[in-house]
């Protein structure tokens, strides 16, 4: 199974190096969010005291001001500069977009007829459904790696002593966090008849989980209401142990959080192939 499952990975990947406007399309949304939305909400430019005007005896008490929103800036966001908070947060939320294609291909194959040649040769079903997930995780940590470098030429920061294995801990939660939603939409891909269904609802969720999350935002400056729905998103935890890695904002407890990142990426592996295999054979 594990020959096959990685012979139509290699199908998947070829597929999708090969169409490049899809390639376009799967990069320019996020980019779209960092480098729009995140360089030009610099939350930092507010406090800046260059353009200023002030009378000399207001200055050095306007300089004490800055100092402390400053350090409060720092408090909340792990950094001083929003973009980075903002970018790091998007490495994980680009999974939720490549997630949803993912579960498109599954309809288009099955329309094309490509699933009913799969399904006539004699290869296991557990191997489709986990190559496909395997192709998506893979482009959606590629896209974040894709990300993350632009995201650093525009000004990213990490942490002081960030190191390799910093990033290979950002790299796991990336692929767990993928394996979620990947999971979720391809069961939605193999049991849904029309790819109208499907972007119903990603349409109905992905804002939503994005924006419950601390992906654009922490948590701890959130309304009650909205704290307790983000404190069960996944994207929250993902968010928060991809910034701990990268930038070092603290958090609580890092292993504590990444526990059941991996165990709902597990469960909704395993279920999601099970539910796929009975399409197929329905």
């Amino acid at each position: 199974m594990i020959r096959e499952t990685f012979v139509l990975f290699v199908r998947e990947t070829k597929r999708w190096a090969g169409r490049r406007p899809v390639l376009v399309v799967s990069l320019v949304t996020p980019l779209f969010w960092v480098l729009l939305f995140g360089k030009s909400f610099n939350i930092i430019n507010m406090v800046n005291l260059e353009n200023l005007e002030l009378p000399q005896e207001y200055y050095a008490i306007a300089v004490k001001i800055v100092e402390v929103i400053r350090l409060r800036i720092f408090e909340i966001f792990g950094s001083q500069d929003y973009f980075t908070y903002m970018a790091s947060g998007m490495l994980v939320v680009i999974t939720l977009f490549q997630g949803t294609f993912s579960g498109a291909s599954a309809i288009f194959d099955k329309r094309l007829g490509y699933m009913t040649r799969l399904m006539a040769a004699p290869i296991r079903r557990e191997s489709i459904y986990l190559a496909k997930v395997a192709a998506s995780v893979f482009r959606a940590l590629l896209l974040s790696l894709i990300l993350l470098m632009v995201a650093y030429i525009a000004g990213f920061k990490f942490k002081e002593g960030f190191t390799v294995l910093d990033l290979a801990a950002a790299v796991t939660v990336v692929v767990l966090i993928s394996l979620t939603f990947t999971s979720i939409f391809m069961v939605l891909g193999f049991v849904a008849d029309s790819p109208e269904a499907l972007f119903s609802v990603a349409n109905l969720v992905t804002l939503p989980l994005m924006f419950t999350s601390s992906a654009l935002f922490p948590v701890d400056q959130m309304p009650e209401w909205l704290r307790l729905i983000a404190s069960v998103n996944p994207l929250t935890y993902a968010s928060d142990l991809v910034r701990f890695f990268l930038i070092g904002k603290t958090v609580s407890d890092p292993w504590l959080t990444l526990a059941p990142l991996a165990a709902g990426s597990l469960i909704t592996l395993i279920v999601g192939m099970k539910i796929s295999v009975r399409a197929l054979e329905a």
